[in-house]
């Protein structure tokens, strides 16, 4: 879900009263909220919730878990991605956007989680971890009526991360994901695309399409439909690993 119009003009001094510090802000199917109280110990980057709010919390589950960045970003730190995993709620973020002199602008919520609203495959903006090349591929097959288990997410795989999903997460989750390696001479429309673009790690994903046709996203473009000019050279420039969902 998300908040209707009225609904966040009420939640929306919130975070603005909150600035610079997170603020937090539970929401159930009825419309009614309550604002938690954010105790972590360095409130300005991270929030933790009080044993009395995560008592309710887990006592009556809530339809949109939301919290504030106040440095005006929208995308979902990896902790974010991993704490809205372990929760199971759907999550929002809500940028504030503050200088010396204040907060001069608050966006509307960015939503993930099973119960987000659904967008358009194609023509959507980028966001990290909410509109992306992995999002995009997952809505993809949510559409068609086959679930991926949600992962955690990863900003910048690398030999940085001490296990595999972090160093080389492309490659490591379709086969636990119930994808099967296929040879790309035995593609169908539905077949996953995972690639290596301008990167040494597999750092891009696609659904194959068909007839020559990719639905992926790239970093700061829109969602689109590409159709590479050659597209054998396309699969051996990018390196192209084909798997089948079974």
């Amino acid at each position: 879900m998300r908040p209707t119009d009225d609904l966040w003009q009420e939640i929306k001094p919130v975070f603005l009263r909150a600035w610079p510090r997170e603020a937090i802000v539970a929401i159930w199917p009825d419309g009614s909220w309550r604002e938690c109280t954010n105790v972590h110990p360095e409130p300005t980057t991270a929030f933790s919730l009080s044993h009395e709010d995560n008592a309710t919390l887990l006592a009556k589950r809530p339809a949109l878990f939301l919290h504030s960045h106040p440095h005006g970003s929208a995308e979902p730190s990896d902790r974010d991605t991993e704490q809205q995993l372990a929760t199971g709620w759907t999550w929002g973020i809500v940028p504030v956007y503050g200088n010396l002199s204040g907060v001069y602008d608050i966006g509307r919520p960015e939503v993930w989680g099973p119960e987000k609203p659904y967008e358009p495959l194609l023509g959507r903006t980028y966001l990290w971890g909410v509109r992306d090349c992995w999002t995009l591929c997952e809505d993809y097959y949510r559409a068609s009526g086959r679930v991926l288990d949600p992962i955690p997410r990863v900003r910048e795989p690398g030999a940085h991360h001490a296990h595999a999903r972090g160093r080389d997460p492309f490659r490591y989750w379709p086969p636990r994901l119930g994808f099967v390696p296929i040879d790309r001479d035995q593609r169908q429309p539905g077949d996953l695309a995972i690639m290596f673009w301008n990167s040494p790690i597999a750092n891009h994903c696609a659904v194959y399409l068909g007839e020559g046709k990719y639905l992926h996203q790239l970093i700061e473009r829109h969602s689109e439909e590409w159709r590479p000019q050659h597209e054998e050279r396309a699969i051996e420039k990018y390196a192209m690993q084909f798997w089948r969902l079974t």
